[in-house]
This record gives C-alpha cells, structure tokens and sequence, in this order.
C-alpha cells in the first residue's frame, strides 16, 4: 500500500509539470506564426524590391527567399527557367569542390559548392548525374557527357533543370577519331542572346584542332 502510493506522488507531480510546459510553450508558438503571416504579407513593391536585390546576387538566395511561404512565391518568377537562357537564373560565385574521399561526383551522385564571397558550403544531391560525365563548368552551370550515347546534357545545380543537347558522335566519327580526346574533352556554355531559345555549348578536344 505505502509503496504505490510513494511512486504515485512523483508521477502526478511529473504530469502537472508536463502540463505547464505545454502551456508555456503555446504562447511562443502564437506569437511565431503572427510574425510569419506580418512577413507573408507584405506589400508586392517590397517583395520585388527584395527579389530584384537577391537576384542581383545570386539564385540561389532568391530560391531560399521564394521558399519561406506561397504568397512570395505567387508574386514573384520561378527561378526554373526551362532553356537556361538567362544568367542572371544562373549561379554566381558558386565553385564545385572534390570530395576528399576520392569519389567521384558523377558515382556519388552529388557535389559539394563553395561560395567564393560568403564561404558558404551546400552539399546537392544531383541523380542527374547518374550515368554521365562531367566535362566542364561554367557560370555554375554543370555541363555532362553521356557515357553510352555521348550526348551532351547541361544542369543546374540548384533548381535540377536540365537541357539536353545533341550527341557528339557525329562529330567524333568525322573529324576526332581519337577516344583519349573524348575522354579528356573539355566543354563551356556560351552567354545565349535574347532571342535565342536554348543555350550553346562549344566543345574541344585535346590533341586535335576540333572546336
């Protein structure tokens, strides 16, 4: 008898403990969500005044900023531009780092970014990388070869669009005919002019005068 009535004591006080606890934490939950609805209703000329200065920067705080709630993004652009034609959608500062392990990026199906003004470091995982090669980097932009069908795909990083090019082995037959110069090519994206639909990638090849 004195033994559970010992052990229930503790237990009772454990419960109304747990009970004020839940009381004190309501309010701070409260007063977030009322600053985030305040933030989430700001004015659109503020919210595209905040936008133009992100993108001025870098995407990639643009997307982080278009992510905090809907009403953000139902005034502002989608940072997945679908032909990669506009640089100012492109990373900038952003520089891929090997990893230490020796693994490719490619097999380990992500890469490591270094940002060269604010030392930030994002680790992304990538599948599009399966399966291919990367041959060049440019403006943030990741540029891969097919390893069976040697055609060319470009991807960004951060928003996983991606733009399929025609295959190389055209070119190869004719003109490289060197499998080391394929396997040491080096590629690069071309600034695209307003007009243009997609973006160019001009290749070349070691060994070899082939652009």
């Amino acid at each position: 008898g004195p033994a559970r009535h010992t052990s229930s004591a503790p237990l009772c006080g454990l419960i109304k403990l747990r009970k004020k606890r839940r009381r004190s934490f309501s309010v701070p939950r409260r007063r977030r969500t009322t600053e985030a609805s305040g933030w989430a209703s700001l004015p659109t000329d503020v919210v595209h005044l905040v936008t133009s200065r992100l993108l001025a920067d870098d995407v990639v705080d643009y997307i982080v900023f278009r992510a905090v709630c809907s009403g953000w993004r139902s005034c502002t652009s989608d940072a997945r531009d679908p032909t990669l034609c506009k640089p100012d959608l492109w990373p900038r500062g952003w520089v891929a780092l090997c990893d230490g392990d020796g693994v490719r990026p490619d097999d380990a199906g992500e890469i490591s970014f270094f940002h060269t003004r604010t030392a930030r470091r994002l680790r992304v995982r990538l599948p599009e990388l399966r399966r291919h090669r990367i041959v060049g980097f440019t403006q943030g932009l990741i540029i891969l070869l097919n390893k069976r069908t040697a055609a060319v795909r470009v991807l960004h990083p951060f928003t996983r669009v991606v733009v399929d090019l025609p295959s190389l082995v055209p070119v190869f037959h004719d003109a490289v005919r060197n499998r080391n110069s394929l396997l040491d090519m080096n590629a690069a994206v071309c600034s695209a002019s307003s007009a243009a639909t997609s973006i160019a990638v001009v290749a070349w090849f070691p060994w070899t005068r082939v652009v």
